[in-house]
Parts: structure tokens; sequence; C-alpha cells
């Protein structure tokens, strides 16, 4: 994937489109996401990868989100934290739901990891990377809700003189104790994977690796020494979906992103996904999404035009 024809949404072009009524120096927001709220979310356009590390807890109701293609469904006491390198897509929840949001800018995750470099377990932060959702028990779920209460108490006390300290420290105590959730779960496990599920996990790697370039299941097939055949059959037996299906999907979400990007043109985003011509790409593109890549674009950027 190419990071720079990525449509990226900077932590500094939320702050400002979304106007956080909870925010600390531009480098941490905190938003009380509801039905109402996320309606009138003048970001909530997907997909996109927002530049920014995020953390999602679910108090009431579901969400469903796909992260890098693959599919996740919240529901209460769950929390999802997201690496600024995360393409999001394809967010739907209940009327009920509700949650808080927490961004951080990378100046803020950097100053974070620097922080804590002396106390954490390498092996914590691969968990997070294969288990980016974790349920909280009810009592771990109440402690992270008063930690991110008083988080907002203490942007909201601009007099305090140990603020920002408090704050950041807040924040830190937050993720040890997600971070100590999940390692109440998983940690002691040996980290394993049958065959099949290896094969899953590489051709999920493959797909946001190459899915820009190849939109044929030999190729992953051929890369994972395995049959198209078998391929399929695995991937739609772990996840509900053949190959190709996630393949096609992949295509449209990465198309979608450049769609959303006025500097290039329809004939280039064709070549930019190897696709022979523009026509070729057009009936790829309606016969996945319903709607013509012209179409599309100018919707979207209709859109984004009235937010600004």
């Amino acid at each position: 994937m190419v990071k720079d024809t990525v449509f990226n949404l900077s932590f500094q072009d939320y702050f400002e489109r979304m106007m956080p009524q909870v925010s600390f120096q531009e480098q941490l927001v905190v938003v009380d996401l509801d039905d109402s709220v996320t309606k009138e979310d003048k970001v909530g356009r997907y997909p996109m990868r927002l530049e920014a590390s995020s953390l999602v807890v679910v108090l009431s109701g579901e969400m469903s989100i796909e992260v890098d293609y693959l599919p996740y469904t919240l529901k209460p006491h769950t929390v999802m934290q997201l690496l600024a390198d995360n393409i999001i897509g394809n967010v739907v929840h209940t009327s009920d739901f509700s949650a808080y949001l927490i961004l951080f800018s990378l100046e803020l995750k950097q100053e974070i990891m620097s922080l804590t470099s002396g106390i954490r377990f390498p092996k914590a932060g691969n968990l997070k990377r294969l288990y980016p959702e974790q349920m909280l028990t009810d009592d771990e779920c109440g402690i992270a809700v008063n930690r991110i209460e008083r988080i907002k108490q203490y942007i909201a006390d601009t007099t305090h003189l140990y603020r920002s300290t408090i704050i950041k420290n807040e924040v830190i105590n937050l993720l040890l104790d997600i971070t100590n959730s999940r390692w109440k779960t998983y940690g002691e496990r040996e980290v394993s994977f049958s065959r099949n599920e290896i094969i899953r996990q590489r051709f999920h790697e493959l797909l946001l690796e190459n899915c820009r370039k190849r939109r044929d299941v030999g190729f992953y097939a051929q890369e994972l020494c395995v049959t198209p055949d078998y391929l399929s059959k695995i991937i739609r037996e772990c996840d509900g979906q053949s190959a190709l299906k996630w393949i096609s999907n992949a295509v449209v979400t990465e198309a979608k992103l450049l769609l959303r990007r006025p500097d290039m043109n329809i004939n280039q985003i064709a070549i930019e996904l190897n696709f022979p011509d523009q026509s070729t790409f057009g009936k790829f593109f309606k016969r996945n999404t319903g709607v013509a890549p012209a179409r599309y674009r100018a919707d979207t950027l209709r859109k984004e035009a009235g937010y600004r």
C-alpha cells in the first residue's frame, strides 16, 4: 500500500472539523459518542485513515466496524485500540449505541511511549496487534470510565498547576489498565495458530500490501504455497466470504480512498489500481458499489466541500 496516495485525515484536520468540546492542547480529544452525535459527525465519512491513535470504549449498544478490511462487532464493555496506519471503514451502530472515543496525536502517543519505555512488556504490545478488541469485566470497565471522566475533569480545570502531568498520567494509567486486562485474557497462553489460521492471517497481510496491483486469487495462493481452491475454502470457512470477494472489497476500498483525492483523475486511479483502462475500472467499481466512479467522486467531494 502506498501511504502517500491514501486519503489521510490528520489529527489537526479532525480537530478543526469536529471542534470537540473536550480537548487538551490539540493533542488529546475525548468525545462522548451516541446516536445523535454520530449522525452529525462531520468526519464520519469512510473509508479513511486517521493520522492518530484512537481508543473506543463501548458503554451500550453495538458498533460494527471494519479495520484493514476485517470486520469487528463491538459490544458493551468492549475496548478497541486503533493505530495511526489502520484503514477504517463501514462503521454502523445501533440506535442505543454510546461510547467514549479518545484520540491521541502522534506527538502525544510518542511522548507516552517514551514515558513508559522502561516498563512495557514486548509480548503485551504484540498481543495488542493480535487482539485489537478486548472485553472488559464490569469492574475493569468501571475503572476505565472513571479514568476517562477524570481526564475530562482535568482538561476542564485549566487553572490546576499540574493539569498537564495529571492528564498524561491518567492516559497512561488507562492504557496500562487495558493492557493488563488483555494480558489476563491472553498473556499466559502460548500464542499458537493452526496452519489454516496462519494462512488466513498471512492472506490478509498480503491483501493490504498488494491489493492495488493484484486482484487474482492465484497470486495470493502462490505466495502462500497453496492452491487457489484451497485458499478460497480456508478464507470462506474463517471469514464467511471467498478470497475473491475479500480481494474485490479491498480494491473497492482503495478505489474510494483514491477517488476522494481531487488531484488524481479517474484514468490515473485506474492505472494506480492496475486496471487495463478506465472503462474496465468503471465497470468493476459500479458492479461492486452500484454507482459509477465519477458519481461517487462527485457526491463525496460535494459533501466534503459542505463540511469545510
